[in-house]
């Protein structure tokens, strides 16, 4: 996907509003994630709670927030800079691919309510930076 000068613009003034705020978005998106679809718990066993204050929510939703910002600064090589984490998914986790899209949606909202700046030109930019992101995670199981 070729993203334009106004979407990567976009995708980073997006990633420096949240990059300190990773913790609290990523626990919300999880949560929220495991709310709407119940079946992704399943990758999940050994957390006890699946709510945002949980602190295993915690963690990993910052890891994925975290690595969603890093991802930010390569946005020119997307396939390169997310090939280590494409093949844990693929190959180690088994992670059902549809799950990226699911957590994509989630993703935009959580960011949508939790920022004052989500105009229609970032959800677009954010759509199409995520959608890139699940098909590179994607792209190991093929």
């Amino acid at each position: 996907m070729v993203l334009s000068e106004a979407n990567k613009l976009a995708i980073q003034n997006v990633a420096a509003h949240i990059k300190s705020e990773t913790a609290i978005l990523g626990a919300d998106a999880l949560a929220r994630l495991f709310e709407l679809h119940p079946q992704t718990k399943t990758y999940f066993p050994s957390f006890k709670s699946y709510h945002a204050a949980d602190p295993k929510v915690i963690a990993h939703g910052t890891k994925v927030f975290d690595a969603l910002v890093k991802a930010t600064e390569h946005l020119d090589d997307l396939p390169h800079h997310l090939d280590k984490l494409a093949k844990k998914h693929g190959h180690e986790l088994l992670v059902d691919p549809h799950n990226f899209v699911l957590f994509s949606d989630i993703i935009v909202v959580t960011l949508a309510l939790h920022l004052t700046s989500f105009t229609p030109a970032t959800h677009t930019a954010i759509d199409k930076f995520l959608e890139e992101v699940g098909y590179q995670l994607s792209s190991k199981y093929r």
